[in-house]
């Protein structure tokens, strides 16, 4: 199940923004339109709408999902097959904090955010609960805002 907290949550592109290049107009509606996308992501695991969840991954051959340093996605189709086996009753509960949301160019952007998450499940199991840092590449296609790869990873002490 932690995997699949992973996966819902998202990759940055590591690009320099020189927001020169776009309007604050731009800027502002890009910033606008990619929150309302992570809401309703958000919204859509809370309520286990896992069709809805998966249909914000890119179907595009450069997908790539991330966690913890190794490729655990090479396709939106294993994201979705990885949701279509999610037991009956599973809640995913998320909150983002400190969320940056990065315009690049028109139509693409980066997503950095803190994100804890809560799954749990219909038994009396309290469930668990997990967090770390997000980072998201979101594309614009015809039917809105898409993750082109992301990667979730957990805080770890520093080896000296």
């Amino acid at each position: 199940m932690r995997a699949a907290v992973g996966l819902l949550t998202g990759l940055s592109g590591g690009c320099a923004v020189d927001h020169g290049r776009l309007a604050e107009a731009q800027v502002l509606a890009i910033r606008d339109s990619v929150r309302t996308a992570i809401d309703g992501l958000q919204r859509h695991f809370a309520a286990a709408q896992w069709d809805s969840v998966t249909r914000i991954y890119a179907d595009d051959p450069s997908f790539r999902w991330l966690e913890d340093g190794r490729v655990v996605a090479r396709s939106a189709a294993e994201i979705r097959q990885y949701f279509a086996k999610m037991p009956a009753g599973t809640r995913i509960e998320t909150t983002y904090h400190d969320t940056e949301i990065l315009p690049i160019v028109p139509g693409v952007a980066s997503v950095v955010t803190n994100f804890q998450t809560h799954m749990s499940d219909s038994t009396a199991d309290p469930g668990f609960t997990f967090g770390g840092i997000l980072t998201m590449t979101f594309v614009h296609r015809d039917d809105g805002w898409r993750i082109l790869n992301g990667h979730a990873s957990a805080p770890r002490p520093r080896s000296p």
